[in-house]
Parts: structure tokens; sequence; C-alpha cells
């Protein structure tokens, strides 16, 4: 028998790991497992937790996963009775979208927390012995990190006596966030950073209209945020969102976090997913603005990371002072708490445009 992950991209150490344990479940050798899938944003772990799940539970016999028998079809479809995925701030409309595209990323929040109700609905489901058709039960938890404390702490539970036939599968981007206790129960899976080469390797058929040199610069090689640039005309909406920065143009940055296309003429709109992950996008973006300011005003502009904007940033870098530049920084390093303290996405481009009218740090987060 092959096992063949035909969606996981440059990750040939998990491939490897992933490939032991598919013998060892479908040999009925572990009754449960919890893994750890650890690695930056948008590298394949949530890809690489539904292809494990679905070649534990395929069906065919010389090539699994085979994408054809139905456990294959159900589980990547997510649509399988024995697949439990929680996702971040996720409801019903979200979620049928989502199963429209399968493009999870596109449709949920990354910087909402999982709550306790949503452990405990899967604890209920876990109280049965077996699981319904599959050989085990996979729960995903995506950014786990956004389980709050006590989230957490319910979770705990369950991996201290763990379920027969099950496999939990926690996908953290920053695992500093995860209690040691959880931490201390897992078996840690590593994902690195995609190449440049496979990077290229999986956007080579698509007909993306955008420099593939620039989208891995941009996204630093995150093939899942770079779908969603693609998606969104985020791509475009970089130099609309900076020239609002440079005048200060609230509405325009408002009309902007809504989506991206906001921001463009009628005659350049495309019909689009609206996305949950626009205001922590141009967040990031706000971040490698900072950056390349800094990097311009020291001569040193090889090294900026939004190379198509370079004559933009070097307007900009000659009309604000390093000192500023600086609370831009100190910003972008504390929205994300701010954001996962449900403070009104509104109020987001005020913090952002303080620094370039001469407010501080401490202003604006002691007003807000």
């Amino acid at each position: 028998m092959k096992i063949e992950f035909k969606g996981i991209y440059g990750q040939q150490g998990v491939i490897e790991f992933l490939t032991t344990y598919v013998h060892l479940l479908r040999e009925e050798k572990v009754d449960s497992l919890f893994l750890e899938f650890v690695g930056p944003e948008g590298v394949g772990k949530l890809t690489s937790a539904l292809e494990f799940a679905a070649a534990v539970n395929c069906e065919g016999e010389e090539t699994v996963p085979c994408e054809v028998c139905p456990h294959c079809v159900q589980m990547l479809h997510l649509q399988h009775p024995d697949l439990m995925l929680l996702l971040p701030d996720m409801d019903a409309d979200k979620w049928d979208g989502m199963l429209k595209r399968l493009e999870p990323r596109l449709f949920y929040s990354p910087i909402k927390q999982i709550k306790i109700d949503e452990i405990r609905s899967v604890e209920k489901e876990l109280w049965r012995e077996r699981p319904y058709s599959g050989r085990y039960r996979f729960v995903i938890v995506a950014n786990g990190e956004n389980l709050n404390q006590y989230a957490q702490n319910a979770f705990l539970k369950t991996l201290e006596e763990p379920y027969p036939r099950t496999v939990v599968i926690f996908i953290v981007s920053k695992p500093e966030r995860i209690l040691p206790t959880i931490h201390s129960r897992a078996r840690k899976v590593r994902f690195n950073a995609v190449s440049f080469k496979d990077f290229q390797q999986y956007f080579e058929t698509l007909d993306l209209r955008v420099s593939l040199p620039l989208l891995y610069r941009i996204t630093f090689g995150s093939i899942g945020k770079a779908k969603r640039y693609v998606y969104s005309d985020f791509i475009r909406a970089r130099s609309i969102f900076l020239k609002a920065l440079r005048e200060v143009d609230i509405q325009k940055l408002l009309e902007l976090f809504k989506s991206p296309s906001g921001g463009l003429s009628e005659g350049q709109k495309k019909p689009r997913v609206k996305s949950e992950k626009y205001i922590e996008d141009f967040i990031d973006f706000y971040g490698t603005i900072g950056r390349d300011l800094l990097y311009t005003k020291s001569y040193l502009q090889e090294f900026i990371i939004n190379s198509d904007l370079k004559d933009e940033i070097g307007e900009f870098a000659k009309s604000i002072s390093e000192d500023r530049i600086i609370e831009m920084l100190k910003i972008y390093r504390e929205l994300p708490f701010w954001l996962r303290a449900n403070v009104d996405d509104s109020v987001i481009p005020y913090a952002l445009i303080a620094p370039i009218v001469g407010r501080t740090y401490q202003d604006v987060f002691r007003n807000y």
C-alpha cells in the first residue's frame, strides 16, 4: 500500500511522520492519539490534518488517500460524520460558504476565541464509544491557541482520559499561548516555512496575473495567505491602504476593512469571497510598512518587503520621523491582543493613523 499526500508541499519530515502513523492507525496499533501541528500560518497544517484523516479512514488498497472513496470525499469536503472541526468565530452561514469553496481560512477569523461551549459540544459527541463509519474519528482544532483558558482547561479532561479510536489534532501557529499541561501531552509535528520552489509548484497551474516572487515575498512563503491575497484583490488594495495612511483618510481605511475590493474602482472589481481575515491582513501589512520605512530611511531599500511599492514608501519616508515609525511598530505589536479582547473593529483605523499624526502608543491605548 502506497501512502501519497498530494496536498502537502515541502514538508518532507511531516510526510514521513504522518506516513508512520497512518500505518499504525490502519493496523489499529494505536487506540488514541493527540498531535500538535506547529508552524507558521498558511504552510499546510490544516490541509495535512485533513489528508491524514482521509488516509487513515480511506477504503483504498493500493494508494491512500485515494480521494475517490466515500471516506476520502467526505473527509476532504469537511462533511465526514467522524470529523469534528473547530474553527474560531464560525456560524452556519460561514460554514455553508466554506463548504462551497472548501477554503476554510477565507471564512473564519483566527483572531477570535474558541469558547468553552464549543468544547463541551465536542465532548458530548465523543461520549459515543466508537466512530460512526470510519476506523477513527478526528477532532481538529484550527488555531488551537485561540481556545481561551477556560476552554483549554475543559479540554484537558478529554486529553487526560482519551476516548477510544479518537485522534485529536491541535493546529497551532503561536505555541506560547497553549497551556503547558496541554503541550506536554501532545506529540509535536513541526511544519517549516515553504521554500520558493514548493511555493511555485503549488501555484504554477493557476493564472494568478501577479508576480510569484512578489507574492512569496509579501506573504513570507505562506500558501494560505497567498491564496487569500489573490482571492480578495488584497495585493492591489495595499497601494490604496498605503495612500490612505499617508493622507490620514479614515473613511477609505474603513471601506478597505470591509473588503479590499471596496477600495478599487468599479472597472477593477471582481466578485470575491468576503474574508474575516481582511483586518488582520491589513494590520500585518501595516507592520511591514513600518519595517520598510525604517530600511528606507537607513538607505537599505534592497531589504524592503513591499518591493512593488518602493516609490510610494520612499515618498512616505520623507514625511515621517523615525520616532513615529517606532510608534507604528508598537501599535502593530499590540493590536492582535486588542482584537482578541473584542474591541470594535471600527476604531482600528484611528489607532493605525495615530502615529502618523503625532500621537504615541501610550496615547492610543490609554484612550481606548
